[in-house]
């Protein structure tokens, strides 16, 4: 098995480009809108419903801190 002392960059996620970056933006924030909209359609369970929205706006806070535009 040969190794080599290179790093790879798409291990470290060096490759990422800055289009790659705001794609993902979109993306994020889709999926995080949606699971927003059907934590709030909840009925039945007000608590659980409160619970998934507090995680979702915690989630997008943590996305915010790390330079997403979410």
């Amino acid at each position: 098995m040969a190794t080599t002392d290179v790093p790879d960059p798409y291990v470290d996620g060096s490759e990422e480009t800055r289009q790659d970056f705001t794609a993902n933006d979109f993306r994020i924030t889709r999926a995080l809108d949606s699971l927003l909209v059907s934590a709030k359609a909840i009925k039945r369970d007000e608590v659980a419903a409160a619970d998934i929205v507090a995680r979702l706006d915690t989630l997008r806070h943590l996305l915010k801190q790390v330079g997403h535009d979410v």
